[in-house]
């Protein structure tokens, strides 16, 4: 973060994915010619998607939102619970967990890793 006069300018940096965002337009374009000139960047316009979580801007309401509804899809296809119904509590209530319900051995470990319930169910 960089505080230019009274305008801010915010760079984010995760390998080789980076976001700028800022008070002011004109700071944000200079700084991106700026980096551009030491390293090639690829504008790809207003941010959509950063690191596999959906980015919806609505300027009008002034909000940001973030979803990571394809993570989900990801985690609901790897245990085989692409078909299920929501359920408003997706646990068990008032179950108390202890290490007694870890795996205690290589098959109990292979058979759990592809079921995201627990073995008492």
């Amino acid at each position: 973060m960089a505080h230019v006069g009274e305008d801010m300018l915010i760079l984010t940096v995760h390998v080789d994915d980076c976001i700028f965002t800022g008070t002011s337009q004109k700071l944000i374009t200079q700084y991106k010619e700026k980096i551009n000139s030491c390293y090639a960047l690829t504008d790809l316009g207003p941010v959509h998607w950063l690191l596999g979580i959906k980015v919806i801007r609505d300027r009008a309401a002034c909000t940001i939102s973030l979803s990571q509804v394809s993570y989900i899809d990801a985690i609901l296809a790897r245990f085989g619970l692409t078909g299920v119904k929501p359920y408003s509590t997706p646990m068990i209530p008032n179950i108390v967990y202890s290490k007694d319900d870890s795996p205690s051995t290589r098959e109990e470990e292979a058979r759990m890793s592809k079921h995201p319930l627990p073995a008492r169910l």
